[in-house]
């Protein structure tokens, strides 16, 4: 497993995390703004994610009627998804800082 690959299933929880507590979101949305960003990830990765998460009590989810098709299903943050999120950004920093450390000035 590539070290890209690794990195992105570390990341992609917090990142959707960090995604639906700016404001509820389906699950293409969701698929889109990642890849947007740079992680190309399928929906075949996203909703197991999802699920887990909503299993942990992370985050929670309701069906909105849409004016563009079927019902969407909206996940949002709970206050627990609030703290983990808030634990994890921390970690984020402090890993990143730390490699930023080892890897700074070495030139290709």
């Amino acid at each position: 497993m590539s070290i890209r690959t690794q990195l992105k299933k570390g990341t992609l929880e917090l990142c959707i995390l960090a995604l639906i507590y700016k404001e509820k979101r389906y699950g293409y949305d969701l698929v889109c703004l990642l890849r947007d960003a740079g992680l190309l990830v399928a929906e075949g990765t996203l909703y197991p994610i999802l699920t887990r998460l909503g299993k942990e009590g992370l985050v929670i989810h309701a069906w909105v009627e849409s004016t563009q098709g079927p019902p969407r299903k909206y996940y949002e943050i709970t206050n627990k998804g609030r703290e983990i999120l808030k634990e994890e950004l921390i970690e984020w920093g402090d890993i990143s800082k730390s490699v930023d450390k080892l890897i700074n000035g070495i030139k290709f």
